[in-house]
């Protein structure tokens, strides 16, 4: 006589309550220990993309040198004046190094579109209010959707930019009056950075957004700005005061040290607008004037920091 197995179903254990707890626990020590891999793999490609990015704009600084035989002026007197101190850029309305730049990183439509002018209206927006992608650090977070995240001075109407340029190379410190504008207007040539263009900061980051109050709105919450020649908004470094007019130089002709960068100060409650701000863990990027990128340690010692950030003092850059 056959035994009919139709209808039966082979029996199997089902997994016991503390052998289930017991998976969910080693699934939850595995993502703990992936997590942090997979973060870093992230930010090494958002850090790959700014480095790219800071290096575009030093090269383009050269190709600007190339053709006009100098450094683009670095600001105007505000973003409704007129450069004044050079013949071949008179005229010229509001202009910073990153207006003059925009031929040379594939934006010569908005540049010539501006008629000169950060104030001219081009499709729509103001050429201060153009968001360009060149522009912006993916490591930044300070300012969602590219433009100022403080209604203060109405930078929430002005495009960020996460990179700036030092005082000491594209501004004119050994002006031969006190007036703020003789500082920063005359466009400058190679031969200015008498260290070598290995041993000079030309460029680093900032944020978009930097203040220490804990309130976005507040008074003393400013930004980078990176078309806007106004005071405190002005994309620039080396300046260590908070409305980034230079002083005139001292006596002895010594430029004034620059002072250290932040690393990863919040946007809104440790950042120091007068400073250059890292968003990488560990240390910050910096374009010299050779063209090459590096991410310095922040534990560089401030003479150091200075000493690279001067371009005329005989110091190298060998410790960056």
């Amino acid at each position: 006589m056959g035994v009919n197995l139709r209808g039966r179903r082979a029996h199997r254990p089902a997994f016991t309550l503390v052998e289930l707890l017991v998976v969910i626990a080693i699934i939850g020590v595995l993502v703990a220990l992936l997590l942090p891999a997979v973060q870093a793999a992230r930010e090494s490609a958002r850090r790959t993309q700014c480095a790219n990015q800071l290096k575009q704009h030093v090269l383009s600084s050269h190709n600007f040198h190339d053709t006009q035989l100098n450094f683009p002026s670095l600001v105007a007197p505000s973003s409704s004046a007129a450069l004044t101190q050079s013949e071949k850029y008179n005229g010229t309305i509001g202009f910073t190094v990153y207006t003059w730049l925009l031929p040379y990183i594939e934006q010569s439509p908005l540049y010539d579109s501006s008629n000169r002018n950060v104030n001219t209206v081009v499709a729509g927006d103001t050429v201060y209010m153009k968001v360009l992608k060149a522009h912006l650090c993916p490591s930044e977070v300070s300012s969602p959707g590219g433009k100022g995240a403080t209604t203060n001075g109405r930078a929430d109407l002005w495009a960020i930019g996460n990179y700036a340029a030092n005082y000491y190379v594209f501004g004119n410190p050994p002006g031969v009056t006190p007036a703020p504008a003789i500082r920063h207007e005359p466009p400058r040539r190679m031969a200015t950075l008498v260290d070598g263009t290995s041993n000079v900061v030309m460029m680093t980051e900032r944020y978009g957004t930097c203040g220490s109050s804990g309130v976005a709105n507040a008074a003393s919450t400013f930004g980078n700005l990176w078309s806007d020649s106004n005071s405190v908004w002005r994309p620039i470094f080396c300046i260590a005061n908070s409305i980034k007019t230079a002083p005139a130089l001292p006596s002895t002709g010594l430029y004034p040290r620059c002072q250290k960068f932040q690393v990863q100060p919040h946007y809104l409650r440790g950042c120091d607008s007068t400073l250059a701000q890292s968003p990488h863990p560990g240390g910050i990027l910096v374009g010299l004037a050779d063209g090459s990128v590096r991410l310095v340690s922040g534990t560089i010692p401030d003479a150091e920091w200075a000493a690279a950030c001067d371009p005329q003092d005989r110091a190298n850059a060998n410790n960056l």
